[in-house]
């Protein structure tokens, strides 16, 4: 069974990228300077479009695919080379990390971050999926 979890606008971004970039265009279209206007916006839709169709797919064949926008190239990864997925939780006083990751550490030793909503129900499915793969091999 294909199961798709997204990923959700955290403040991080909206602060970072989304407002500034907002700011910029609207002040120099103000200016009358429409070049630098032009490369915010063109800025800002590549951000929308990143945050708006990032997606993380668990597929019948025990892959997990990374889909981050339609500009990016999509990353797979194999259920097996996945060694343990944990729930990576910000402290409660931090403004600009209000939402969970999942820490991802690889068989090779390498650690992916992801965001995926909701993060228990994304690792609760990952185990589960393992343990499927892990019984049919």
């Amino acid at each position: 069974m294909i199961r798709t979890f997204h990923s959700k606008v955290d403040r991080k971004t909206l602060c970072f990228c989304l407002l500034p970039g907002t700011v910029l265009a609207v002040y120099f279209f103000w200016i009358k300077q429409p070049l630098p206007a032009l490369c915010a916006m063109v800025f800002l839709v590549f951000v929308v479009e990143r945050l708006i169709h990032t997606s993380y797919v668990f597929t019948d064949d025990g892959h997990l695919l990374l889909c981050r926008g339609r500009f990016a190239q999509v990353r797979q990864l194999r259920l097996e080379d996945i060694s343990r997925a944990e729930v990576v939780r910000a402290g409660r006083l931090s403004f600009l990390h209000h939402k969970d990751m999942v820490a991802l550490t690889l068989r090779d030793g390498t650690t992916k971050l992801i965001t995926p909503s909701p993060a228990e129900e994304f690792c609760r499915y990952l185990r589960k999926r393992r343990d499927e793969e892990a019984r049919r091999a």
